[in-house]
């Protein structure tokens, strides 16, 4: 994705602090975004359990209805280093983030071409299942507005 002065990237979850309770991001509308739309989720310390993160589609921004969708993935290195692990499909199950992985950033890319007609809203869930627990989870979306304005109009809907 090429990110330039047409480009819209904006935060979806404020930095929070999470035990055992699934944090979801805003939803984005997709609809009129060039593909691939990246979501950024930068992890604190993680504790217990792994942290399981699934993309889903929807049909509005309440969502009324949400199905697992298929994303691919790269989980970075700790902070202050600048290694990116290896592009890796997702199934509709998600990534595990594991305990241990601490300050590290999950770079999630949505083909908004594989979106089922009526779904042109996304957004990630990041389920800290029974026993994890995050300090500080935070998110922001980029995307390519398909049509660009001098104006850029809000994605979050």
């Amino acid at each position: 994705m090429k990110y330039d002065h047409d480009s819209h990237i904006f935060p979806v979850i404020a930095p929070v602090d999470t035990t055992s309770t699934t944090v979801n991001t805003d939803v984005v509308h997709a609809g009129q975004s060039l593909s691939p739309i990246t979501f950024g989720i930068q992890f604190g310390v993680i504790t217990g359990d792994e942290i399981v993160v699934t993309v889903e589609e929807c049909d509005d921004i309440t969502p009324s209805n949400t199905t697992a969708i298929v994303f691919d993935y790269r989980l970075t290195s700790a902070v202050n280093t600048d290694a990116v692990g290896a592009k890796t499909a997702a199934t509709t199950a998600g990534a595990t983030i594991a305990a241990g992985d601490d300050n590290k950033m999950l770079l999630v890319y949505v083909d908004t071409h594989a979106l089922s007609a009526g779904r042109d809203y996304v957004r990630c869930v990041c389920n800290p299942g029974a026993s994890a627990s995050v300090a500080l989870i935070s998110a922001f979306v980029a995307l390519n507005p398909m049509y660009a304005r001098k104006t850029i109009t809000s994605q979050v809907d």
